[in-house]
């Protein structure tokens, strides 16, 4: 099958599984990660990340070619070293290994929640922010060259891993997207606790001052709209949620604390036709029947629990993936790697919603044996094909069952961010014909620059 073919097949089974129909076969996704590619290409990983070029990249990606069996794959986004140099970054630093880690760090005081909670976003960019880069935390002048640096290295490094993903997309048939479908949703209380209090500090004020975080949690909620608005909607994309602090919880601090934004942000997505896709750390098995009040076409990769109970409760609702350990392709067998991916197939295929998947990415060289990974990925492609496609997964209509909360919050706000017409008020117009070209190029350039503002 050439390589457009393959594209169209694969992109039928994706749209098959997403409407929820039974596809021909699920399809199949790979657990590489660009870390380990850099890796096993016989590239020294450190000094790598501080090089990448389209040319680099694509020669990886072949590289690759020779352990991806997938349906999807890409070199996913990876943190850019060079960007974090002319950050002075202290909320991600870089090993010795070269693996960039994020250090446990508060720039947000307990004293400060109730100016935070007035304008997340002012305060994040006025405090947090200088309080994370020490670039950025210096006289005007210096602070607008360290982030003109900042917005270009992050631009050339993302230029550079879209040209080589669309490069073997073409090359090889895969699956993918359409652009500006694809976005990150940011989750309060995880915002909160990850990048603004710290782990230590969010788990006494729960306890401290209660009332406080849900006022946080509650503010943040116009930000967090807004950042997951993808500029374009489609079936084959999501908002993709990394989840971190649930399994951290108590379940009574689950539901006060995490669960009613979490919720109505799942729905909020789901109001503007966006499914969101989510990784649930850990193990989710005591949060499972709250899962099963999200939106009907969720995603969810599942780390850790007992596939056969998922399936049970939400396998006719929701799209599956994970549960393969990785770990077990370094330590198995090949034949017990196999009788694993059988094991699953067996418990999450039947009656389709189900994509295969690892628990996780291999992120190192020494993290699979490479033998046993081809071996499961052809056994899972061998063994992948549906007897009834084209069936329904079930009758329930999608849209039926879409909850409206996006009405209960105001329009985000900055005094950052302002329209163009604001922006105009004190600039002469030689001539209103030229003004729709200002404001597009106004909403272009403004929308390129907008993302850097939040590095964290």
């Amino acid at each position: 099958m050439d390589a457009k073919k393959l594209r169209d097949y694969r992109e039928k089974l994706f749209r098959d599984v997403y409407s929820g129909v039974i596809p021909d076969r699920f399809p199949v996704s790979d657990g590489l990660s660009p870390e380990f590619l850099i890796e096993y290409a016989g590239k020294d990983f450190l000094i790598t990340q501080y090089q990448y070029t389209a040319e680099l990249l694509i020669e990886i990606g072949e590289k690759a070619m020779e352990l991806v069996r997938g349906d999807n794959f890409a070199m996913a986004w990876a943190r850019n070293p060079i960007s974090l140099m002319f950050q002075k970054s202290k909320s991600f630093v870089m090993s010795k290994t070269g693996m960039i880690q994020h250090p446990e760090i508060s720039g947000l005081e307990e004293e400060e929640y109730d100016e935070f909670i007035k304008n997340p976003f002012d305060f994040i960019v006025e405090k947090i922010m200088p309080r994370y880069n020490a670039a950025l935390d210096a006289d005007p002048v210096t602070r607008s060259i360290n982030f003109t640096r900042i917005v270009f290295a992050q631009m050339d490094q993302q230029r550079a891993f879209d040209i080589a993903n669309n490069y073997l997309i073409e090359k090889y048939g895969f699956f993918s997207p359409p652009p500006g479908t694809m976005g990150l949703q940011m989750i309060p209380f995880d915002f909160l606790a990850d990048f603004c209090r710290g782990f230590t500090k969010i788990v006494l004020d729960i306890k401290r001052c209660p009332e406080k975080v849900l006022e946080a949690v509650e503010a943040l909620m116009p930000m967090a709209i807004w950042m997951g608005m993808t500029p374009e909607v489609s079936i084959f994309g999501a908002n993709m949620i990394m989840t971190h602090m649930p399994t951290f919880l108590n379940q009574k601090d689950f539901e006060k604390f995490y669960w009613p934004t979490f919720y109505k942000l799942c729905y909020i997505c789901a109001e503007r036709g966006q499914a969101v896709w989510i990784f649930c750390e850990d193990d989710w098995t005591r949060y499972i029947d709250y899962l099963q009040e999200l939106p009907p076409g969720t995603r969810l990769h599942m780390e850790y629990g007992d596939p056969k109970l998922f399936k049970e409760k939400l396998g006719k609702k929701m799209v599956l993936s994970g549960f393969y350990p990785i770990t077990l392709l370094k330590t198995g067998t090949k034949q017990q790697c196999i009788d694993k991916a059988k094991e699953l197939i067996d418990i999450l295929a039947p009656g389709g919603n189900y994509i295969f998947g690892f628990d996780k990415h291999a992120m190192s060289i020494n993290d699979i044996n490479p033998e046993n990974y081809v071996a499961v990925m052809e056994y899972v492609l061998e063994n992948a094909k549906y007897e009834n496609p084209g069936r329904p997964v079930t009758t329930e209509k999608r849209e039926d069952a879409v909850k409206k909360f996006s009405h209960e919050y105001p329009p985000f706000k900055s005094k950052y961010i302002v329209p163009f017409e604001e922006f105009i008020k004190d600039y002469p117009v030689v001539d209103e014909r030229v003004v729709p070209y200002m404001k597009t190029a106004y909403e272009k350039y403004t929308g390129m620059v907008i993302p850097y503002l939040f590095i964290l």
